[in-house]
């Protein structure tokens, strides 16, 4: 077959995931051998990498392949990337450009050299090769004009190694080690004009960086393939004649350093260092999505409202209680963010559309967070509860590991981790409603505990240029929802002191002084003095 012809079948197989993994197996059979030249039989695992990698997504050749793959160390991920390599390029012989990248020059030459072999131990694909280049400007050289290339992304070459080139397939490896910054400025972009298979793995390290937001950011989950893969996978033998590892390694391994080790969590259960900072569980925030329209009435009814600043919203959340098998349930009935305008908040029309929600949902309490300006508004709501006999509660939040905010969130995360939280979910709901959802989502994801400025004291605080008004609302009306008695009991322990005693009009304090006292105290010394003087 010529090359063109090769194309063409290459082009129909990428559409069809199973024709994908035969001609895989196939290709390994008749061409590739392992370090013991043995013919190559690859894991589970590894042959998934390579199909997703190879594959359009959905089968449509007009969407662009983007991967983030997740996998612990050992488990032959790089070279699966060879192996993809290699594939695409026996097919696509014409002046493709392929580029492997890595933070260090090291790095990068590991699947370059992987490809190597596969195409010096072979005589067949040997004889497609025009030339090997190891030094200065690395690469291979296919005799169709097909490219491959190496290079290491630093701080100490700033990205200029990609700049300027257009791949038509690129991988890189250990991708959660490169500077967000060089990746964004110049991976990024490359990869547009041919819209060139973009294919990121690695371990994790910091949530700091494109691999994070490429596996958890709801705003890339539409365009990228994600791939998390643990130890669990990796020992999975398949079809392959061994596993890099069996369970009774990883098991000692885990004794050694413990289940709940950073160092057992980053390299082998495959989860990012930091993300113990969170104070949500991205997939159990999921988990409160139920397939549910936002209500206009609800039993129970608790308003929470997160008073904005000059640049934050004020978001009024509604939840209503119900019964639950073992526990009461939570669910999110109505949701509304006000942004500030020009010149800052409009109170008066905050209180009003406080009260008008309140009203409509015949809420049985209303909490607000009267920590800061929502003070200033805290006397007039108050008296608007009382006036419909509503139960008005004002929450102020305190700092450090015991104050509220901190006892508060642990509350609600608890809440989450059984169930007893019920939201609408985003994928259903009209585009304003399915923005706000979406937002609500956003924001539980990136709340963090972080320490203070001294590093002595633990608190919660969304991340820089970050805001967590919808956090802050709903806590506090899950905290008056489900962890406080119901309303109707609180109003049974209020208590009117007696009054103290009030100056005589013939004290010598007089008549209108306005001033509470028992009595008149006598000025007199009570120290006794010296005998003999």
């Amino acid at each position: 077959m010529d090359s063109v012809a090769l194309e063409d079948l290459f082009e129909d197989v990428r559409t069809d995931e199973r024709k994908m993994l035969q001609l895989i197996r196939n290709f390994c059979d008749t061409y590739l051998i392992d370090d013991e030249r043995r013919t190559l039989k690859l894991r589970p695992l590894q042959e998934q990498i390579i199909v997703k990698a190879l594959c359009y997504p959905d089968g449509d050749p007009e969407k662009h392949r983007k991967m983030a793959i997740l996998a612990p160390r050992g488990c032959g991920k790089s070279f699966a990337l060879s192996v993809a390599v290699v594939v695409y390029m026996f097919f696509k012989r014409f002046r493709d450009l392929i580029f492997i990248l890595a933070p260090s020059e090291d790095q990068a030459a590991l699947i370059f050299n992987y490809v190597y072999r596969h195409f010096a131990d072979n005589a067949f694909l040997d004889s497609l090769i025009s030339n090997y280049k190891f030094h200065n400007k690395p690469h291979i050289r296919m005799k169709g004009g097909t490219l491959m290339r190496r290079a290491p992304l630093a701080p100490s070459n700033q990205g200029q190694a990609i700049r300027g080139q257009h791949p038509t397939f690129l991988v890189v490896d250990e991708s959660p080690l490169i500077d967000d910054k060089l990746f964004v400025d110049n991976v990024e972009p490359c990869i547009m004009a041919h819209k060139a298979p973009f294919i990121n793995l690695g371990t994790p390290k910091s949530k700091e960086n494109h691999m994070y937001r490429y596996l958890y950011d709801d705003a890339y989950a539409d365009s990228f393939e994600q791939l998390h893969f643990t130890w669990r996978d990796a020992i999975v033998q398949g079809g392959a004649y061994t596993a890099p590892y069996t369970e009774e390694d990883m098991l000692t391994k885990m004794l050694e350093w413990g289940d709940d080790s950073i160092y057992w969590r980053t390299e082998y259960e495959c989860e990012f260092v930091e993300s113990v900072s969170n104070v949500f569980n991205s997939e159990k925030l999921k988990e409160c999505f139920e397939d549910y329209q936002f209500q206009e009435s609800g039993e129970n009814v608790t308003v929470g409202v997160d008073i904005g600043k000059s640049i934050n919203s004020t978001v009024i959340s509604v939840w209503s209680t119900e019964k639950g098998d073992e526990h009461n349930i939570a669910r999110l009935i109505y949701l509304e963010e006000i942004t500030p305008k020009t010149g800052g908040h409009d109170i008066p029309y905050q209180r009003q559309r406080i009260m008008d929600i309140a009203d409509d949902y015949n809420a049985a309490r209303v909490i607000i967070d009267a920590t800061g300006i929502g003070g200033a508004i805290e006397q007039d709501i108050r008296m608007a509860c009382a006036a419909r006999s509503m139960h008005f509660l004002p929450f102020v939040f305190t700092g450090g590991p015991k104050g509220t905010k901190t006892q508060v969130y642990r509350d609600y995360a608890s809440y989450i981790q059984k169930g007893q939280i019920r939201t609408p979910n985003p994928s259903g709901l009209p585009a304003d409603q399915k923005r706000l959802m979406e937002r609500w989502l956003r924001q539980h994801i990136d709340l963090e505990y972080v320490m203070d400025t001294a590093n002595k004291t633990e608190r919660i605080s969304a991340p820089d240029t970050k805001h967590d008004d919808f956090c802050d609302s709903c806590v506090i009306a899950i905290h008056a929802t489900l962890s406080m008695l119901p309303a109707s009991g609180t109003f049974t322990s209020v208590s009117i002191n007696k009054p103290l005693k009030t100056a005589s009009s013939n004290s010598r304090w007089g008549q209108d002084t306005g001033l509470f006292t028992t009595k008149i105290r006598k000025n007199r010394i009570s120290k006794k003095m010296p005998r003999g003087l």
